[in-house]
């Protein structure tokens, strides 16, 4: 039986791939269980679908709140990951709202006012917004760090600790990467 199965209705309908990966078979059970995970994949291996799909699963965009994080260290990553859930998101209520550097952060600032079910960033940017409170943590149910290597490097370290303490209790963590150090285990 497919993992995607365990989706809603409206996710099942927009799955168009042959076969899940094995990612995705390991992944979106533990997630829709609420299990924190760790997880590592190679590149290319649908890793984001394989946290998406679950996010999209789990999120109420008719709660006016931000429910989900997605941190990413790149703004390539951080668009790319916000390309997917847009595809996924399509004709539902859900939002997504990414929040980069180099990226005019007022036109953020307003956008975060509107609360996206589910905000995609960059550290630099998501912790400005965390600290101006701007992006309410509390709310937030799931935190993904995606590409973990990069964001538990010791530059990026107190951040990201901050963003998890911050988050809603009992909030689900989900880290994923194409490589795992034993120091970021």
């Amino acid at each position: 039986m497919s993992v995607i199965s365990l989706l809603n209705e409206t996710l099942q309908n927009k799955w168009k791939f042959e076969d899940t990966m094995k990612v995705q078979e390991e992944m979106i059970p533990a997630m829709l269980e609420g299990k924190d995970i760790v997880a590592q994949s190679p590149t290319g291996s649908g890793k984001t679908l394989a946290y998406v799909l679950p996010i999209l699963n789990k999120v109420d965009g008719s709660k006016k709140q931000t429910q989900a994080l997605i941190v990413a260290p790149s703004q390539e990553l951080a668009m790319q990951i916000v390309e997917v859930i847009r595809e996924w998101t399509t004709g539902t209520d859900i939002t997504v709202q990414q929040l980069i550097g180099g990226a005019n952060s007022a036109r953020q600032i307003e956008k975060l006012k509107k609360k996206p079910t589910i905000v995609v960033g960059t550290p630099g940017r998501l912790n400005e917004l965390a600290r101006s409170n701007k992006l309410k943590l509390k709310e937030i149910q799931i935190v993904v760090l995606d590409e973990c290597d990069q964001l538990l490097s010791r530059e990026y370290r107190v951040i990201i600790k901050s963003f998890i303490e911050g988050a809603a209790y009992g909030r689900q963590v989900v880290v994923v990467s194409a490589t795992i150090t034993d120091e970021i285990k």
